[in-house]
């Protein structure tokens, strides 16, 4: 449904109502039909045939972006990413020395990526000139995630090469080179990093995770509500102590790359003209502080209720939150203008988010057949010293174990 309302945009330039609702219908069938007969066919594959299939795919997607957009396709999916020319001109500006916000792109855009964005795309800019080609990266970023591992398997090899290749918007932003789905990944690959040092209860490498949180996150304005996501399930997890130093660390973060370029003006720092996507006043409004405390507000009540903990409940709740501004963009533009105008683009981010977190379902242990879960992995692990030393004990004393 995600890749549907996203898409929407895309497939209604490309053949009006009857295109949109059309793909809306078949990417939803191949998720809830086809996808499972992949899974049981590849399933039963020989191993090989993950492994070359992966590279087909970002064999494909190499192609699609060197190519472009075809002609006849112009100007239903663009010639051009004004977002990738905006992280190339920012990037372009910083490395003569010069103040990045006050350039525009070539379409005479301001600059909009937050400077996270900035220094996630730096090396592929360097290295390349071009920083649309961190899509790549990120997407194969993505594997080990849905796999929590290096070990490719069937089901969520198929739901990356559906995702990839069945969502018309992440096809079109990888042929002209924007980031709203792609540049997520990294936001997912720091919320997996925190869970995990949580769970291990590692002082640094709980710190550490909350650096990468923070890097990660601040590329969009909206993105800081992970952060508070991720901070209340650390503390569900490991206690309050720990959540602090999520927080602390990923908002430190944050204030360490964004206050610097503050400095220079609030009026020259071009990323906040982004809330006229929602409100349609290119300024810190009345009304847009009324929906960022409204937003965080409803938010701490569902953590409050929800107590995400799971990478799957953690993952849900991010995807929720980042395509809240979707739905919003959606409810002003009904208000004020034809449907037909409405761009859904907005929810992009959420997919990434959700496809980790129906992975993370193929991946959970299976019951016992007393309907007790398997403890495998990481929860082996969680069992504590003050156990291991019992048992320990208690073998030493000559009584059998219980």
């Amino acid at each position: 449904m995600l890749l549907a309302v996203i898409s929407w945009h895309t497939a209604w330039n490309l053949g009006g109502l009857a295109v949109a609702a059309g793909y809306a219908l078949a990417v939803t069938a191949a998720m809830v039909l086809l996808a499972p007969l992949l899974t049981d066919a590849l399933g039963r594959a020989p191993a090989l045939v993950l492994p070359v299939l992966v590279t087909a795919c970002v064999a494909a997607l190499v192609v699609a972006f060197v190519a472009g957009v075809p002609a006849a396709y112009g100007d239903a999916l663009g010639v051009g990413s004004d977002r990738a020319d905006a992280l190339n001109v920012a990037l372009s500006q910083l490395a003569q020395g010069h103040y990045p916000y006050t350039a525009t792109t070539y379409l005479g855009n301001p600059i909009t990526p937050l400077p996270g964005a900035l220094l996630l795309a730096a090396p592929f800019w360097w290295i390349t000139g071009n920083a649309a080609w961190q899509n790549l990266a990120w997407l194969l970023l993505l594997l080990p995630l849905l796999h929590g591992g290096r070990r490719l398997r069937a089901g969520p090899t198929v739901l990356w090469v559906l995702v990839a290749f069945g969502g018309l918007e992440v096809i079109r932003e990888f042929a002209v080179g924007d980031d709203l789905v792609t540049g997520a990944v990294p936001a997912v690959a720091a919320v997996a990093l925190v869970l995990r040092a949580a769970r291990r209860w590692s002082p640094w490498g709980l710190a550490g995770a909350a650096v990468v949180l923070g890097v990660a996150t601040c590329t969009r304005p909206h993105m800081v509500l992970v952060v508070v996501i991720v901070v209340a399930a650390a503390g569900v997890v490991a206690g309050a102590r720990q959540a602090a130093v999520v927080g602390a660390g990923a908002l430190l973060v944050w204030a360490a790359l964004v206050v610097p370029f503050l400095l220079g003006g609030t009026t020259r720092f071009s990323p906040l003209h982004t809330v006229a996507k929602v409100t349609g006043d290119r300024a810190i409004t009345v009304g847009i502080v009324v929906i960022a405390l409204g937003a965080l507000a409803l938010l701490l009540v569902a953590l409050r209720v929800l107590r995400p903990s799971s990478p799957e409940a953690v993952a849900w709740a991010c995807a929720s939150v980042l395509f809240a501004p979707s739905v919003l963009s959606l409810a002003r533009r009904l208000l004020g203008g034809p449907a037909a105008d409405v761009d859904l683009t907005l929810g992009a981010a959420a997919v990434p988010f959700a496809v980790w977190a129906v992975a993370s379902a193929m991946l959970r242990p299976p019951p016992t057949s007393s309907g007790i879960p398997l403890l495998v992995g990481q929860e082996l692990a969680d069992l504590g010293e003050k156990q291991r030393r019992l048992l320990l004990s208690t073998r030493g004393s000559g009584d059998p174990p219980r």
